[in-house]
């Protein structure tokens, strides 16, 4: 008799692990669908970066120092995003592909989605910041 109890005991830990762990699983799933999708999102916007800040320098050439002293700091800013990006991408494929603890990686994703909306956001803020400078500056 308390063998079978031991064995129950210890069938029902493993059916509470493997739940557990399909969870996991699942949730692991869904962020990393919802980073790609913010990948996706910000990518196609860094890769325009470079053409932008050249765009806003060259537009505050030959203008006052307060309009290029703005330039510089909206250029400051594409140039953070850019580099956000690139850090951000370098980091989500070290959690994607060197994290083994599934615990540890859920956690990270949820860090790195986080990341991806700030990013966005600084994105496009400072891409929308650089196209109405360059505008006013014709």
């Amino acid at each position: 008799m308390k063998n079978l109890f031991k064995f129950s005991t210890l069938l029902l830990l493993v059916f509470v692990a493997f739940a557990c762990d399909q969870k996991t699983d699942k949730e692991i799933e869904t962020i990393n669908a919802e980073l790609m999708k913010g990948h996706d999102e910000v990518m196609p916007k860094t890769m325009m970066i470079a053409d932008l800040k050249k765009n806003l320098l060259a537009a505050a050439e030959g203008k006052s120092e307060e309009v290029k002293n703005k330039a510089l700091e909206i250029s400051t800013n594409l140039q953070k995003a850019e580099d956000d990006m690139y850090m951000w991408m370098e980091n989500y494929g070290k959690a994607m592909n060197e994290v083994e603890d599934k615990t540890e990686k859920l956690k990270l994703y949820k860090e790195l989605n986080t990341e991806v909306n700030s990013l966005k956001e600084l994105t496009v803020k400072s891409m929308d910041d650089a196209k109405k400078f360059i505008e006013s500056n014709k």
